[in-house]
């Protein structure tokens, strides 16, 4: 840059409202190290670059360098578009830079979501191995379930092996070791992370989730309350703070933080469906009922609220307007294995069970082997007088874990079928 060029600019900021900083400070600095050292706040790296790129001396590997710069100070402001933009005008200035490719990754996650993303990431890997383009890759990969986790964390742990410290592939082997059930290998990993950088939030918080999946609920309190100290407004840890309040049947204050999200967050149904099991839990079921009915309307059609909803009308014995409820939810997005599974136990109730296998059906057909829709279409085969059908699929969900009272309970539905002397072989069995 010259210098009548670098002395325009300096008047020209100079000429904004006396509480704004200089953006150059030193006589020796310029609009594109600014730029480029990414020490500014977010605002003022990409007022920094915007200037830098008016530079006509500017050499084709520097302006991809500025655009690069000035697109991750819009990804910092959470800009996600406009630096979806920036990365992509640097991709289309040099197809094979990586770091390009690379912010792109991460900008179209937050913008677009993981199929987007994981095509600028495969694009990066392409061109050359780095640390964010294997991480990115093998997450994104993960969750639109190309690869399974144990290949996703080969690749993760491929990617520490070029940089050990890089935090974000360490959380995401924790948080895929968790998805797999794994709470000690989690713990330890997430753990890991913590012994980077200690005060992680991410870290705090997915320890604090393993803990409570592993029921060290005390534990899980003491994270999320240390996340909340950083961050009180972080929505996701106040939810689950609640989660282990109610765990360790503390409902009544459970009860006043789920107040205050519904008070912060009237239009999100989290506070809602904890306040509805808090009082469950309180033993007020008719308040709990209240809740639901009430947020159906605060929040509008919301398959998670329904389902609890429903699932309050049968604690309360109501099961016919409980599968009224379950059948809104099932009509909305975010249908899952366990609203059929709650229409065939509310069937179950109401002796339908023609509806209750065709739910429990529906139930498996999501791709989840729950032991209890095998259990439900066990009781239906029995009722139906297929004795022998349904002895198979009750011995199916225990193998696969239904719990063990269910054996009297299954014995129950024989008998009241008329059949004594297999409930008298089904106790002897197990």
């Amino acid at each position: 840059m010259s210098k009548v060029r670098a002395i325009v600019l300096i008047c020209l900021f100079a000429a904004s409202p006396v509480v704004a900083k200089p953006l150059i400070t030193s006589s020796e600095e310029t609009v594109a190290r600014v730029c480029l050292a990414r020490t500014e706040t977010p605002p003022r790296i990409v007022e920094a670059c915007d200037a830098a790129l008016t530079d006509a001396t500017l050499t084709s590997a520097q302006r991809v360098e500025l655009l690069i710069a000035r697109a991750d100070g819009y990804l910092w402001q959470e800009m996600y578009d406009a630096a979806v933009r920036g990365y992509r005008e640097a991709t289309a200035a040099d197809p094979q830079s990586v770091e390009a490719w690379n912010g792109l990754g991460w900008a179209l996650w937050e913008a677009q979501g993981d199929e987007a993303a994981y095509e600028a990431f495969e694009r990066s890997v392409s061109i050359d191995v780095s640390v964010q383009g294997l991480g990115g890759k093998a997450a994104t990969a993960r969750r639109l379930g190309y690869i399974d986790n144990a290949t996703a964390r080969e690749m993760l742990q491929a990617s520490l092996s070029i940089d050990p410290d890089y935090i974000w592939a360490v959380r995401e082997i924790a948080w895929s070791l968790l998805e797999d059930k794994d709470y000690s290998a989690s713990a330890t990993q997430f753990q890991a992370a913590l012994d980077i950088e200690p005060r992680d939030a991410n870290a705090r918080y997915g320890l604090g989730r393993t803990k409570l999946s592993s029921g060290d609920h005390d534990g899980a309190l003491e994270l999320f309350n240390a996340v909340l100290l950083d961050s009180p407004d972080d929505f996701a840890t106040q939810v689950y703070r609640i989660i282990a309040l109610r765990n360790l049947d503390r409902n009544a204050q459970a009860l006043r933080f789920a107040d205050r999200m519904i008070e912060a967050y009237p239009e999100r149904a989290s506070g809602y469906i904890e306040r509805g099991q808090a009082l469950i839990a309180l033993q007020r079921r008719a308040e709990a009922i209240e809740t639901y009915a009430h947020a159906e309307t605060a929040v509008g059609p919301n398959n998670a609220i329904l389902y609890w909803y429903a699932d309050a009308l049968t604690i309360d014995g109501r099961f016919g307007e409980a599968l009224s409820v379950i059948e809104r939810g099932l009509s909305l997005d975010g249908v899952d294995y366990s609203d059929h599974l709650l229409r065939s136990y509310i069937a179950l109730e109401m002796k339908n069970y023609s509806l209750a296998r065709l739910a429990a059906e529906a139930s498996l057909a999501t791709g989840v082997d729950d032991p209890w829709a095998h259990y439900y279409i066990a009781i239906t085969l029995i009722h139906d007088g297929e004795i022998s059908e349904g002895l198979s699929r009750f011995e199916r969900a225990m193998h696969i874990g239904l719990p063990g009272d269910r054996v009297g309970a299954f014995a129950s539905e024989l008998i009241s079928a008329g059949k004594y002397v297999e409930a008298a072989q089904l106790r002897l069995k197990y």
